[in-house]
């Protein structure tokens, strides 16, 4: 039996099998325990609700009714299985620590020939009004906030996907998003539609591809829950902010704390902003102590070209700091704006 209440048990998971009467409602539910001489087990988070309901229902007559000593925590922290939860720390340290060479990402031009070669499922990720600009041939859109509530139009999960958007934020957050629910061929195009056009190659208007429903893979529900509340909720801008934005940020009182997640190779060759401190993204998760203790406080991650800041983006906000933005374009916007780099 868990004692705490209903929020707590939605939002953090419960063990399985668990019935949630909350500690103000146990004398009113007494029909849902079973008979007296039957073994109870309650928990709450610390123990110490727990406890005040055990000694309660001793004193009604439950004779083998027994605590969970520390509670909830003391099982996550034993690492027992939980229901209806995700330790995300934890699943964002896997996907950022083994993150590949390539990052995820594809280049224009070798996009370009594997279209004719092997013709990836393309997805485009842009809002509605964004393909009037033109899009590649062949592509399926589905805006980001959209994208998991349409899981039955994308191919199986092991077939092939390239992800773009205008820059490559939205599309990183995407791709990121997809191979947590379990699709183990997703990559971004580095750059989207704009290193699409930089590279001259082409563009078509008019209709996209029609949508087709399948069948939605089985994912993990919470998971698929968690991961859709963050892409629904991304507000105008998708948590980005522009070169010269952040520039007159620096120069307020309230700027933000910098985090540059490249490598510290790419750092000595290409500089970088001043003042912000380099983590490379692989190793972030084992150093978050470097980042502000207040997770309220404003943080700007920026990476080459926005790919990797968008992964650190998300992971972030995911593991609630709720301040965080990503540099769009990432230090080749900032260059291209001919602001400021330190060396």
């Amino acid at each position: 039996m868990d004692v705490r209440t209903t929020d707590e048990f939605a939002k953090n998971g419960y063990i399985d099998g668990a019935i949630n009467l909350p500690l103000s409602d146990i004398l009113q539910n007494l029909d849902q325990l079973p008979a007296k001489d039957q073994a109870v087990v309650i928990y709450c988070v610390s123990g110490h609700r727990a406890s005040l309901v055990t000694m309660a229902l001793h004193m009604l007559g439950y004779e083998n009714v027994l605590n969970l000593g520390g509670g909830f925590n003391a099982w996550k922290a034993a690492q027992f299985p939980v229901e209806g939860w995700v330790d995300w720390p934890k699943t964002w340290t896997d996907f950022l620590t083994n993150l590949p060479a390539d990052m995820y990402a594809v280049s224009a031009a070798n996009l370009n020939t594997e279209l004719v070669e092997q013709t990836p499922f393309i997805l485009d990720v842009r809002e509605p009004a964004e393909l009037a600009d033109g899009f590649i041939a062949g592509a399926v859109n589905i805006p980001v906030r959209e994208l998991l509530q349409n899981l039955d139009k994308l191919p199986a999960q092991d077939q092939p996907i390239v992800i773009y958007c205008k820059s490559g934020h939205r599309g990183a957050i995407a791709a990121a998003t997809l191979r947590l629910l379990g699709y183990t061929d997703v990559r971004n195009l580095g750059g989207g539609v704009g290193a699409w056009t930089k590279a001259e190659l082409p563009l078509e208007t008019g209709e996209v591809t029609a949508l087709t429903a399948g069948t939605a893979p089985v994912v993990d529900t919470t998971t698929l829950h968690d991961l859709d509340a963050f892409l629904a909720g991304l507000p105008e801008g998708f948590y980005s902010v522009k070169p010269a934005d952040l520039n007159a940020e620096l120069g307020s009182a309230t700027a933000p704390f910098l985090l540059d997640v490249r490598t510290a190779e790419e750092l000595a060759a290409d500089g970088t902003i001043e003042g912000a401190v380099n983590i490379p993204i692989i190793e972030l998760m084992g150093k978050l102590d470097l980042l502000p203790t207040d997770k309220a406080a404003p943080v700007v991650v920026f990476c080459k070209s926005g790919h990797r800041g968008a992964f650190v983006l998300q992971a972030l906000r995911m593991m609630g700091y709720s301040e965080v933005r990503n540099l769009a374009g990432g230090m080749n916007a900032w260059a291209a704006a001919e602001l400021p780099v330190v060396k």
